[in-house]
């Protein structure tokens, strides 16, 4: 676990037609992760002003771009899902329509998906100062200054990140009203510089050295393969480690090495859960959620770019350091 220093990887996949007809799944952060557009109040979005003025915009959003649908979306307090499916080239200002009377004239390039999104910030800004922006409250941006995309290979990933959406809601309130987490071990870890280290569950091994800074400890839910290796590296090298459990705290760490680590003060287990209640995918999403926003870094050792993992991702703070092993 020596330090080393991989650069962070584009938001943008390199080479990438974004002009290229298909699916994309995007998600934009409010400035500063703030909550702009509303509240969650029993697993629904309640869309303030700002909300509904940021829904309508993407809703309308084809009516000026011929080339594109705006599918798939949901605002959230501090950020907003979109899927938008990129047509192709369409007759000029018309929709793809071939019983059209206008349908074999010139045909107008595909809109590619940076300028879409570029001009659904700029205007949705524009909207916003004008007749949104809380009165006394005003912040200095309505957007971050990037934005994340993933881009939908298949159908069943389509599905799937629309169920996402569609239920984001739901699972920010679960997420949100799991508790506070009982701990057992050295809490003055919390305190330390933290490293998180998640990793979708396809990666069966690590690449490389994971690169662990002095004075560094290792923040993860240890689910995945590689994040379970990881683990077991850190138990072996005396590394410090925080493991945040989906489940119980006194079950399974029984075993003598996870027993060494709590005596020593190397390791702290935390969980928010009650015993008897089993892993589920909400309770694995809070884990994650829980290592996004203790650690300083944040270390991505496997990511499947159509996994649950990755839309997690693209709700992380858009300044916090990602490395990609």
């Amino acid at each position: 676990m020596e330090e080393h220093l991989p650069e962070r990887k584009n938001l943008r996949l390199k080479g990438w037609d974004y002009a290229t007809p298909g699916h994309y799944f995007v998600t934009i952060c409010a400035h500063d992760k703030k909550p702009l557009f509303g509240a969650v109040v029993k697993g629904r979005m309640i869309l303030n002003e700002a909300g509904r003025m940021v829904q309508r915009v993407w809703e309308n959003l084809p009516r000026y771009y011929a080339g594109m649908e705006s599918g798939e979306a949901v605002v959230m307090p501090d950020h907003f899902h979109g899927i938008v499916r990129i047509i192709g080239r369409v007759g000029v200002g018309l929709r793809a329509n071939p019983r059209s009377e206008n349908a074999g004239q010139d045909q107008s390039p595909a809109p590619a998906l940076p300028d879409i999104i570029r001009n659904f910030k700029s205007y949705t800004t524009s909207q916003f100062f004008k007749s949104c922006c809380p009165y006394g409250n005003a912040p200095k941006k309505l957007w971050h200054r990037n934005y994340w995309d993933v881009i939908v290979r298949d159908e069943n990933a389509l599905v799937n990140i629309q169920n996402y959406i569609r239920f984001n809601p739901q699972n920010y309130e679960a997420v949100m009203q799991c508790g506070e987490p009982r701990f057992l071990g050295n809490k003055e870890l919390l305190v330390m510089p933290k490293m998180g280290f998640l990793a979708s569950r396809a990666g069966p091994s690590v690449h490389g050295n994971l690169p662990l800074r002095n004075g560094e400890v290792i923040i993860s839910g240890f689910l995945s393969p590689m994040e379970r290796k990881v683990f077991g590296a850190g138990l072996e090298h005396q590394k410090p480690l925080i493991w945040v459990k989906p489940w119980s705290l006194e079950e399974g760490v029984d075993v003598p090495a996870i027993q060494r680590a709590l005596v020593e003060g190397r390791l702290l287990i935390l969980s928010p859960f009650a015993e008897k209640d089993a892993p589920s995918v909400r309770r694995a999403a809070w884990c994650n959620e829980y290592v996004l926003a203790q650690c300083q870094r944040l270390v991505i050792g496997h990511l499947n770019p159509e996994g649950m993992l990755a839309c997690i991702l693209s709700e992380a703070d858009p300044d916090k350091e990602i490395i990609y092993l």
